[in-house]
C-alpha cells in the first residue's frame, strides 16, 4: 500500500508535531518562570557600572608568582630543596617533590636533560627552567647564588 519513504515521511511529520505540541507545552507552563528571569536579568542591567564588582572573587583565580618570588641566580637541582625548586617557573609543589624524589632514588642530574626523566618535566617545561638551572663542579658554590 504505503511505500518505505511515505511511512518514514509520515512517521517524521508525526514526531515534528508531537515535539512542537510538547515545546507549546513546556513554555505555557515555564513562561512565568522565564519572565521573571528576564526581568532579573534586565534590572541587573540597569545597576549602574560603579555598582558592579569588577574583580573577579580571589579564589577564583590561579596563583601567580610575585616577581620576588623569582629565582635569584641559578639553582643547582642536585642540592636544592622543595622550597627552592618551586620558585622555578611551572614547577610547583608536586613536581618538586617528584624532583627531589627521584634525585635520592637515581642520584645527581649529570645535565638538565636529566631531568627529563622526571615525570611531569617534558622538552617545554625543560626549555623554560633551563636558564634558571646551574650544575656547578664539586669544588662548591651555593645553590641560589651566580658561580
Amino acid at each position: 500500500m504505503w511505500g518505505r519513504e511515505m511511512r518514514a515521511g509520515i512517521l517524521f511529520v508525526i514526531a515534528s508535531l508531537l515535539i512542537g505540541q510538547g515545546f507549546r507545552e513546556w513554555k505555557r507552563v515555564h513562561e512565568p518562570a522565564l519572565g521573571e528571569i528576564v526581568r532579573e536579568l534586565e534590572s541587573r542591567d540597569a545597576v549602574p557600572d560603579s555598582a558592579v564588582p569588577t574583580d573577579p572573587p580571589r579564589a577564583s583565580l590561579p596563583r601567580r608568582r610575585a616577581p620576588s618570588e623569582a629565582p635569584v641566580g641559578r639553582i643547582d637541582p642536585n642540592v636544592a630543596s622543595v622550597a627552592d625548586l618551586i620558585r622555578l617557573p611551572g614547577i610547583g609543589p608536586s613536581l618538586a617533590a617528584r624532583i627531589v624524589a627521584d634525585r635520592d632514588h637515581h642520584g645527581a642530574f649529570p645535565s638538565p636533560e636529566a631531568l627529563l626523566r622526571v615525570r611531569g618535566i617534558g622538552p617545554k617545561t625543560l626549555d623554560r627552567i633551563r636558564g634558571f638551572l646551574a650544575f656547578p663542579k664539586a669544588d662548591g658554590g651555593d645553590s641560589l647564588t651566580g658561580f
